[in-house]
């Protein structure tokens, strides 16, 4: 259901919401055709109308309109709208500061600061572990709001989404249980799973430059690397990133290091279909299919039974009925910069697979396996 100016729109033949921690915003398409003869009475509709959308009763996006598409024939009407929570402005448009630089704040602050004008709350998550203040942040020139948004939490492993309110949310990867397990031949209706190398190297490389100090014989400039491997990928694939902002040595390794995990870990991600939108057996009772929810996996024929994070959920109605579109990864794959080793759900996750590797033998490696030798066997 669409809510615009305290008034409803519903009737709608198809409707699509994503939401997911991989995106600042989430969105939706609404479409419904209709026979109206002799019936010609605006909808009432148009981009840049303030709107939420309501699934079951709940809100799940407070934004926009950013399209409206009506077409017409002499026997029918077609409308189609598209919209974006409200922080789809930070996406779009550019980050202004005065002076366009933060000292010795923390990134709240900053976070703040560049989604103030834009009317858009910041909420914190409680006990988030935000880092240490930065001595130093600066906007580049011409550089989106979420850009530097997204910049900055990477910098202190602070993951950054939106609320079904259309408000920031600082958060980390969740340990919070999603409410049911996803299991092939009872809820799960299609599962697939993709592997890919595409974007994963053989050593990852970090560089940068740092001012420098008595130690480095009186040059000004100290050029510090951080360096980590990829057992998994058995073939020469270098990678040199440079780091966008003066650090330490021990940081790049540790930068390094998050590369190589954020990179194997989203090379390993699947997408399931489950009837309805809750997480009850019925798809009709419980609370809906959330992103950043842990969920108990299992696939026989995907070699899968493991705990895994629910990335992204798209909330579906068609003609053939109600579904959503789970999106899994492997925690891992959003442990930030400063979080290597510092979550407990990694513990916990980490002491699961070890276990499971012992029942199965120790020369078990399964396609989802972080651990997994340098031959890769699918």
């Amino acid at each position: 259901m669409l809510l615009v100016g305290g008034e409803r729109f519903e009737g709608w033949k198809r409707v699509t919401v994503h939401r997911s921690i991989e995106r600042v915003a989430g969105g939706f398409v609404l479409e419904v055709t209709h026979r109206w003869p002799g019936v010609d009475v605006p909808i009432g509709l148009r981009e840049g109308l303030a709107c939420e959308v309501l699934l079951d009763g709940e809100t799940v996006i407070s934004g926009y309109l950013d399209v409206y598409e009506p077409e017409l024939t002499d026997h029918t009407s077609f409308i189609r709208v598209e919209g974006r929570d409200r922080t789809g402005d930070l996406v779009d448009c550019s980050a202004v500061h005065k002076g366009g630089q933060w000292r010795g704040v923390k990134l709240e602050k900053i976070v703040r600061d560049i989604a103030a004008p834009f009317g858009i709350a910041v909420e914190v998550q409680e006990d988030l572990d935000q880092g240490d203040t930065f001595a130093s942040f600066s906007l580049e020139e011409g550089e989106k709001a979420f850009d530097a948004i997204d910049r900055a939490c990477r910098l202190r492993a602070v993951l950054c989404t939106s609320t079904p309110k259309g408000d920031l949310l600082l958060t980390e990867a969740s340990e919070d249980e999603a409410g049911a397990a996803l299991i092939e031949g009872e809820n799960v209706k299609r599962i697939r799973a993709t592997h890919t190398w595409a974007e994963r190297f053989s050593e990852i490389t970090v560089k940068a430059q740092a001012p420098g100090s008595d130690h480095d014989y009186g040059e000004a400039v100290a050029h510090l690397k951080g360096q980590a491997k990829d057992a998994q990928i058995n073939r020469y694939r270098p990678l040199v990133v440079m780091a966008d902002q003066h650090t330490s040595a021990k940081m790049l390794a540790e930068r390094a290091q998050w590369e190589v995990n954020v990179r194997m870990g989203r090379g390993k991600r699947g997408t399931c279909t489950v009837t309805g939108w809750r997480t009850g057996p019925d798809g009709e009772s419980g609370p809906l299919w959330m992103p950043n929810t842990v969920a108990r996996v299992r696939s026989e024929r995907m070699n899968l039974d493991r705990d895994m994070l629910i990335v992204g959920c798209e909330y579906n109605l068609t003609e053939d009925g109600v579904n959503t579109e789970i999106t899994f990864a492997l925690p891992e794959a959003f442990k930030l910069v400063e979080g290597i080793g510092r979550s407990r759900l990694k513990k916990r996750l980490n002491d699961k697979t070890q276990k499971e590797k012992k029942k199965k033998g120790d020369g078990y490696s399964a396609p989802w396996d972080l651990d997994a030798p340098k031959v890769y066997r699918p």
